[in-house]
C-alpha cells in the first residue's frame, strides 16, 4: 500500500531558536480546515483509563489514575463531561487497575473494555480491545489530560487525520514530542532529538473512519509482533505513512498532563476550573506546573 500522493511545497531551512529547536516561520502551517461529520454524534471516542498512575504515587491513594479529582470532579468526569458538550455520546472507556471503582464511576455513560492484562500492557493493547466496537470517526484520548473545550472544538473543525499539539512545549524527556513535514506529521517519540521537535503531542487524536480502521490494522500487527508494551502513537506514525496526518496546534490554550504530584496538587488547590469552561485563560498560569515539575523529577532523581 502507498501513501498517498500529496502536495507539497519547497520551505526555506528552519532557523533554530536560543534553545536549539526549529523556529516557526510563517511558511509552517500546521492546521487546515478539512471536513468534519455534519453529525457529531455519529463520531465515537475511546478514553484510555486502564492505568493504575503509580507516578502519582500517595497522592491518589489507592485509586485509579482516572479517578483522581480535580476541582471535586474525577478525571473521568471531566473527559466524558467535555465529551458530552461537544456533542459525542458514543464512548468506551478502557479499564484495568481498580475497574470496578471505574465501573462505578462512569455509571452507565460508557461502553467498558477490561484489559486484565494492563500491568504488562500499555495503551494500544487497551485501544485494540475496543475494535468491534470501532465502526466511524473516531477520537482517542488519555485519560490523564485536561484541556480546555475550545481545544476539542479546534479539534473538531479543523477535522479528522490530525492530533492536538502544543508547538511550545515538547523539549522534556518524559513529552511526546512530534515532528512535521510542513502540516504532515513526520515522527512522535519520547526521543526525538530537539532540532526536530515541533512540539508536544498533548494525547487527543481524531481519525476519520478509513484512518479508524487503518489504525486498528497497525495496532493488530504490532501487538502480533510481540510488542506487548508498545504505545498508540507507534501505531500513529505507521497510520501516517498512508494517510496525511496533520496537527492542531493549541499553545495559546489551557491543557494540562497529570502525570506527576506537583502539578495534581497544583491543580487541586483552585485551577481546575480553568478546564471547564469556555472562559479565556491565561496560559501563563497554566505553564507554572512545569516548574513544579520539573523540581520534582530532579529531587526524585537525587533521591534515588
Amino acid at each position: 500500500m502507498n501513501r498517498p500522493q500529496v502536495m507539497q511545497w519547497e520551505q526555506p531551512a528552519a532557523r533554530l531558536t536560543a534553545s536549539g529547536r526549529p523556529e516557526r516561520t510563517s511558511q509552517q502551517v500546521f492546521t487546515s480546515p478539512g471536513r468534519m461529520p455534519a453529525n457529531r454524534a455519529g463520531i465515537q471516542a475511546v478514553i484510555l483509563a486502564a492505568g493504575r498512575g503509580s507516578r502519582l504515587g500517595a497522592v491518589i491513594s489507592d485509586e485509579p489514575k482516572c479517578l483522581a479529582k480535580v476541582g471535586g470532579r474525577s478525571l473521568i468526569d471531566h473527559q466524558l463531561k467535555l465529551l458530552s458538550d461537544a456533542g459525542i455520546t458514543r464512548v468506551a472507556v478502557t479499564t484495568g487497575y481498580r475497574a470496578d471503582q471505574v465501573a462505578n464511576a462512569v455509571a452507565g455513560r460508557a461502553t467498558l473494555f477490561h484489559n486484565d492484562a494492563w500491568a504488562r500492557t500499555e495503551g494500544l493493547h487497551s485501544f485494540y480491545l475496543c475494535r468491534n466496537w470501532i465502526t466511524g470517526p473516531l477520537l482517542v484520548l488519555n485519560c490523564d489530560v485536561l484541556l480546555e473545550p475550545d481545544a476539542l472544538e479546534r479539534l473538531l473543525d479543523n477535522g479528522p487525520n490530525a492530533l492536538v499539539f502544543d508547538s511550545s512545549s515538547g523539549a522534556d524527556a518524559e513529552e511526546m514530542a512530534v515532528e512535521f513535514d510542513g502540516e504532515y506529521l513526520m515522527a512522535m517519540s519520547k526521543n526525538l532529538p530537539l532540532n526536530r521537535t515541533h512540539g508536544e503531542n498533548v494525547g487527543v487524536l481524531y481519525f476519520d473512519e478509513r484512518a479508524a480502521r487503518l489504525l486498528l490494522r497497525e495496532a493488530e500487527a504490532i501487538l502480533k509482533s510481540g510488542a506487548a508494551k508498545a504505545r498508540l502513537p507507534a501505531a500513529v506514525q505507521r497510520v501516517a505513512r498512508y494517510i496525511p496526518f496533520r496537527g492542531t496546534d493549541v499553545a495559546d490554550l489551557s491543557w494540562i498532563e497529570i502525570d506527576f504530584p506537583p502539578i495534581w496538587t497544583w491543580l487541586s488547590i483552585g485551577f481546575g476550573h480553568r478546564f471547564t469552561t469556555s472562559t479565556p485563560s491565561t496560559i501563563s498560569t497554566v505553564r507554572r506546573h512545569e516548574d513544579d515539575r520539573d523540581r520534582w523529577k530532579r529531587d526524585d532523581a537525587k533521591s534515588k
